[in-house]
């Protein structure tokens, strides 16, 4: 946007948050940063505005690092700039910000971080995009500097894939972001000629792992317990138990849990009917009493007025909009397990952690993987038969006969 432009769209970025519901102080606060970026850049004269402008801003008024926030108080500096580009470019902007990376630059990359960023900054991706690249670059040159490295030219062919090979307590999802990220970042260097080789020629293909068989397993009586710790007085909490609910006893992906509408529920019926976001396949499931009530509870007692009124579920706090992906939900899971006390060290703690466990507590109290299937919504039993691989006592349903010698 042009800076002339600036004191418009930061005044319809106001009148959102007001009607979104936001406090006068954090209002306050926001109107206070927006009004000195844009005196900061009619003093220097900038004609259009960019988010290199914002880091440039920010450093020099505040002293920090645009990307490496270290405190609650750099974050909320921070976010009144970040909704800002936000809201001009798509018209709204999201509910929270994860933290940026508290890693140090090395003082010897400074430079070649910095032109990186820029570099960044110019690729037409969202921001949540962006700052994983930032990530990525930032924490693979903290550990060239850790290893002895201090130059780009010192860099050998194998010194990304030691790297690569020392990020074994990552999930292997974030394994892959990492990898595609260098990729691209040495593409990039390679053009700039800061390296000797590209990242195409360090990675030529990224394959997708395996996925490990042995899937994570919570009892029954350790169920009970993450769902009655729970304080469903609240109004946050008539949420968290809802969720947990279809999560436990019904088995519904994350993604399909925060995607459901009320038009989805037959009250009268007793099911619930939605179109599953993994395969697209339609699945029809019982409305069990565990499920029925909290889900009244919520939506009577808990759940917020929204500007997406067609969905159940609702963020808890203001703007009070449908959820944009499941990593709240995780957080829900992971908050519950440990307030229940129950030891996960080992294990995924996660929403599909509880889909695993309801279909293996079926299968322990006999019922047919077919049964079982259908409450899954799998398309074939062979895809259930995984969940098999945890249960001991039943795992000789999958052994197949053994001819005599």
């Amino acid at each position: 946007m042009k800076t002339k432009d600036l004191p418009n769209v930061a005044s319809a970025l106001i009148e959102k948050m007001k009607s979104d519901g936001y406090s006068s102080s954090r209002i306050e606060d926001t109107t206070w940063i927006l009004e000195h970026f844009f005196n900061y850049c009619v003093k220097h004269d900038i004609i259009q505005v960019t988010v290199p402008i914002a880091v440039e801003f920010v450093q020099e008024s505040f002293g920090f690092d645009f990307y490496n926030t270290t405190s609650r108080f750099q974050t909320v500096l921070r976010r009144p700039l970040l909704i800002l580009f936000e809201f001009e470019e798509f018209g709204n902007y999201k509910k929270t910000h994860q933290r940026g990376s508290t890693t140090k630059i090395p003082l010897i990359y400074e430079t070649v971080y910095r032109e990186f960023v820029d570099h960044v900054n110019l690729m037409p991706i969202g921001l949540k995009t962006r700052e994983r690249k930032i990530w990525s670059f930032t924490k693979y040159l903290e550990y060239l500097e850790s290893t002895g490295i201090l130059t780009l030219s010192q860099i050998e062919y194998n010194t990304v894939h030691e790297y690569i090979a020392s990020l074994a307590g990552f999930a292997p999802a974030t394994v892959r972001v990492i990898k595609t990220n260098l990729r691209e970042a040495y593409d990039w260097m390679y053009e700039k000629k800061y390296v000797r080789f590209s990242g195409r020629q360090m990675f030529p293909v990224i394959r997708k792992d395996p996925r490990n068989k042995l899937l994570s397993y919570y009892s029954k009586e350790e169920i009970r317990q993450l769902v009655s710790c729970i304080d469903t007085e609240t109004a946050a909490g008539k949420c968290v138990y809802a969720i947990i609910c279809l999560l436990t006893y019904l088995g519904m992906r994350a993604g399909d849990v925060i995607a459901l509408k009320f038009r989805d529920i037959d009250w009268d019926k007793g099911v619930i009917s939605y179109s599953q976001q993994k395969t697209g396949n339609p699945l029809t499931i019982p409305l069990l009493d565990e499920v029925k009530f909290p889900l009244l509870d919520y939506i009577r007692n808990g759940r917020h007025e929204s500007a997406d009124p067609e969905y159940i579920f609702v963020t808890l706090y203001a703007p009070y909009t449908k959820y944009s992906c499941t990593s709240s939900v995780f957080r829900m899971v992971e908050k519950c397990m440990q307030t229940a006390g129950i030891d996960y060290e080992g294990r995924h703690h996660g929403p599909h952690s509880l889909r695993h466990s309801l279909a293996t507590n079926m299968l322990a109290e006999n019922v047919p993987i077919s049964a079982i299937s259908n409450i899954m919504g799998h398309s074939s039993t062979k895809t259930t038969e995984i969940y098999l691989t945890v249960d001991e006592t039943h795992l000789k349903e999958l052994s197949l006969e053994v001819p005599n010698a």
